[in-house]
C-alpha cells in the first residue's frame, strides 16, 4: 500500500507515518510539508492509495487545495483530509467538495488505523462531533427537525435507537475500540459491548463497518452532508 502524508508538521508527519508502518503491512508512506510538493509527487508517480492532506497547511486555502489534488490523483485513489481543529461546517463541505473522509488529528493509533481502513473499504470516513453537531450541538437532544441525538434521523431503525445507543454508535464512527467507548462514556466495556449488540440487532447489521455506512446513508438521505 502507497500513501501520502502532506502536512506541515514534522513530528505530526513522523509519527504518523510510524503508525501506519506499525498497523499495515508492505505500507509505503511519501512525505510532503505542503501541497504543492505533494502534487508534485502525485505528479511523479500518481500510484498511491490514499492520500491525506492537512486541511490547514501551506498551499491548502481552504479547500482549494483539495479540489486540487482530487484533479490530479488517479479514480482509484482516496483522498481524506486532516486536521486538529474543525468546524463541523468544515467536515460537511469536505464531503461535499468530493473528500473520501475527514480524519482528526486526535485519534489514537488503533482508531486511526481503523479509519483509514474503513476508508479504503470504500466507505466515508466521518469524526463522531459531526454527527453530534448535526442534532443541537450535544449528544442527548434532538433539533425539532427530525433529527435525533447523535445526528441521525428520527424514522425507521434509528428511531428505535436509545440516546445511550445514538452516543455508541456515533463514537465508533470514529473507529474507536469498545475499551475507549467505555472509558469516553464512562461505561464498563461489558456495557458497550450490551449496547453494540442491541445497536446491530436494531439496524438489522451484523459488524461495526456496516452500522457505521447505515449511519452515514442516514445522514447523506436526508440532506445532512
Amino acid at each position: 500500500m502507497r500513501i501520502l502524508l502532506a502536512d506541515d508538521h514534522d513530528l505530526v508527519r513522523e509519527a504518523i507515518s510510524l503508525l501506519f508502518q506499525q498497523y499495515f503491512d508492505d505500507c509505503e508512506v511519501a512525505e510532503a510539508g505542503a501541497l504543492e510538493p505533494a502534487l508534485d509527487l502525485i505528479d511523479e508517480n500518481n500510484s498511491f492509495d490514499l492520500v491525506l492532506l492537512d486541511l490547514r497547511m501551506p498551499g491548502m486555502n481552504g479547500l482549494e487545495g483539495l479540489k486540487r489534488a482530487l484533479e490530479k490523483v488517479a479514480p482509484s485513489t482516496f483522498v481524506v483530509l486532516l486536521s486538529g481543529a474543525y468546524r463541523s461546517e468544515d467536515v460537511r463541505n469536505a464531503i461535499e467538495a468530493g473528500a473520501h473522509g475527514f480524519i482528526p488529528k486526535t485519534l489514537r493509533g488503533q482508531a486511526l488505523a481503523n479509519a483509514v481502513q474503513l476508508v479504503l473499504a470504500g466507505e466515508k470516513y466521518l469524526p463522531s462531533s459531526i454527527l453530534n453537531d448535526l442534532s443541537d450541538g450535544t449528544i442527548g437532544g434532538g433539533d425539532g427537525d427530525g433529527r435525533l441525538a447523535g445526528g441521525f434521523g428520527s424514522d425507521g431503525d434509528f428511531g428505535r435507537l436509545t440516546p445511550r445507543e445514538r452516543e455508541v454508535l456515533a463514537l465508533l464512527s470514529e473507529g474507536r475500540p469498545n475499551k475507549d467507548i467505555a472509558r469516553h462514556l464512562d461505561l464498563r466495556e461489558i456495557t458497550v459491548k450490551y449496547h453494540l449488540k442491541n445497536i446491530y440487532r436494531k439496524l438489522n447489521v451484523s459488524n461495526r463497518a456496516q452500522a457505521v455506512k447505515m449511519a452515514l446513508e442516514d445522514m447523506a438521505r436526508t440532506g445532512s452532508l
